[in-house]
């Protein structure tokens, strides 16, 4: 009976590969005779080895990924494993600023945090005996062998260290003054938004302060439009009492012409029939006696003497 293919066959094989190759690696090295160091320790040459095992651990390597390439169940399962979700609620607390400035270090790589925290413990030279010793001990030990790449590597750096203390400083007020034009130029941006910003909100508090007081407004409307109406009023009414006189006065003017027509009418039909009752004989008589009276108001006006 053929037993079942086993689902993790891929992992299974990929670690096989990959513990033989390590377990050739390891016989490798049991096998190989180094040369001897001063302290007696091995001291693996740096050309042969190390081209050899970086080829072994290549080959172990593609070996170890193609297998596990049709590994269809490993790959998600590793990763839901390993990846952290975060299931809680964002925090809404403010992120505090980032410091402008770098804390203060020594040798320009070292924190002074970890002085700090070395002093209360091995005291002040405690750091720097550490940091010999460690360096001692590499040394001696050669985990870490000095070679032609060891003096280029301590001139590029002195080389850096001798370009920053030269010129650090004048690098450093150009990038500040860069940095403090573009910061000025933010600001003045940032200054011309705000008072426009201002602008807007005096604008709406004016706005709002005339919405406020828009019922004088309508309390004046309200008495120009009963002006109005009062002056328009007495308009008509003017109107009226000029009709109503022009009236009265034309029928005034009627009635006198009437009267007056009437009186002349009559002042000649008296006269007609007055003239029509005096003679010719009686005319004459009256001509006469007229004239007689007219010498004696004459003959007296001279007789009278002159004041």
């Amino acid at each position: 009976m053929k037993e079942p293919p086993d689902e993790r066959g891929g992992k299974r094989g990929g670690n096989v590969l990959l513990s033989r190759y390590l377990r050739a690696a390891i016989l490798l090295l049991s096998v190989t005779d180094f040369p001897v160091g001063v302290t007696g320790t091995l001291r693996p040459p740096p050309g042969s080895f190390l081209i050899m095992l970086s080829r072994v651990v290549l080959s172990a390597a593609a070996t170890a990924a193609a297998s596990l390439k049709n590994a269809a169940v490993l790959g998600p399962g590793v990763l839901q494993a390993t990846r952290i979700f975060h299931t809680g609620q964002p925090s809404l607390a403010p992120v505090p600023p980032l410091p402008e400035y770098g804390g203060k270090v020594r040798f320009g790589l070292i924190p002074e945090e970890f002085f700090q925290f070395l002093y209360p413990k091995t005291g002040v030279t405690g750091p720097y005996m550490l940091g010999t010793g460690l360096i001692l001990y590499f040394l001696s030990k050669e985990i870490y062998v000095i070679t032609a790449e060891t003096i280029t590597t301590i001139s590029t750096i002195g080389l850096l260290i001798y370009g920053i203390k030269k010129y650090g400083a004048s690098v450093g007020k150009f990038a500040d003054k860069l940095n403090e034009e573009k910061i000025a130029k933010l600001e003045e941006v940032k200054q011309a938004s705000i008072k426009n910003i201002q602008d807007a909100i005096d604008f709406e508090k004016a706005q709002q302060a005339l919405v406020e007081k828009r019922h004088y407004l309508f309390d004046v409307q309200r008495n120009n439009i009963a002006m109005a109406l009062e002056v328009t009023y007495r308009e008509r009414l003017q109107r009226v009492y000029k009709e109503v006189k022009n009236r009265l006065d034309y029928q005034i003017s009627v009635q006198n012409m009437m009267r007056r027509k009437e009186q002349e009418h009559m002042i000649n039909w008296v006269e007609k029939n007055v003239m029509k009752s005096i003679s010719t004989q009686q005319e004459k008589e009256t001509i006469a006696k007229c004239i007689e009276e007219l010498k004696l108001l004459a003959k007296k006006a001279q007789t009278q003497p002159v004041m």
